[in-house]
């Protein structure tokens, strides 16, 4: 499965790999920094805003409502499920 993941701040628009686990390895791999703690879903820390396209998490601990509401997620446990557009 080979989506499109643009990073908007970063500049960068690179290919999903079934290899990868998470939006997290993939923009490490790219050179694009994300703040980190737990890497477990649970802290929060990697939030980040989904600006288009779908994710799929196991673990949303380290996201409140408002965070939801707000169209974040946590990059060390999401895996895209289309193309996505990240604020990142």
């Amino acid at each position: 499965m080979s989506l499109r993941i643009e990073f908007r701040k970063s500049g960068k628009t690179v290919q999903w790999e079934e290899r990868f686990e998470s939006l997290l390895e993939l923009a490490r791999e790219n050179g694009i920094e994300i703040e980190t703690e737990c890497e477990q879903g649970i802290c929060g820390a990697c939030r980040t805003k989904l600006l288009s396209g779908e994710v799929e998490m196991e673990i949303e601990d380290g996201l409140d409502d408002e965070a939801r509401d707000k169209n974040m997620i946590l990059m060390c446990v999401a895996i895209p499920k289309t193309d996505i557009v990240l604020e990142a």
